[in-house]
């Protein structure tokens, strides 16, 4: 696999000192997604590049010939419509589908972490071109959660969710924690 790339050493930082400033107020953006991100210059230059391109996908393999490198790493964070301060009221779904957090989908309630999970998750499109997480089924979405962070979530967490008695968490965790005794 290639080596991880300087730019996102960058934006990795970037992201670390916007969350600390956004967290510090006491904000939480709730909709990372790669729209969302915007580069402050488009410069790049091109080189060279004959090797595997990563891919999210073990069955498509991508083959480069050049490669654009940026020029300048500076970023523009947007959209703070669904901005949302820690001590005000959370509504029960927030984040873009493939950047959403486990405790999202679980309807366990959300707070400054499902930033950081949403930051990750652009990472690694970043670094493969690929949403990490293609779907829109929650059952489909935590087992692909389990398969990339490598465990099971907490049975016992499951069954508290499921019977919490709300109607959609419920059924999607019921049929989740179902297949989890099956499998």
């Amino acid at each position: 696999m290639c080596s991880w790339p300087i730019y996102l050493t960058v934006f990795s930082n970037l992201f670390l000192l916007i969350f600390k400033v956004l967290h510090d107020l006491n904000l939480i953006h709730t909709d990372l997604k790669p729209e969302n991100i915007l580069l402050v210059h488009n410069s790049f230059q091109t080189f060279n590049y004959n090797r595997a391109i990563p891919s999210s996908s073990i069955t498509t393999q991508r083959q480069g010939r050049t490669r654009r490198v940026l020029l300048d790493t500076d970023i523009r964070l947007i959209d703070f419509g669904s901005a949302t301060f820690d001590d005000e009221y959370h509504s029960s779904v927030v984040s873009t589908r493939h950047y959403r957090a486990p405790e999202i989908i679980l309807g366990l309630g959300w707070s400054f972490p499902c930033d950081l999970w949403s930051i990750g998750c652009i990472l690694v499109e970043f670094y493969t071109g690929d949403a990490l997480f293609q779907t829109h089924d929650n059952l489909e979405h935590l087992a692909m959660m389990q398969a990339v962070v490598g465990q099971k979530i907490d049975t016992r967490l499951i069954r508290a969710v499921a019977g919490t008695g709300r109607t959609a968490v419920s059924n999607a965790v019921s049929r989740y924690a179902t297949l989890e005794v099956i499998l």
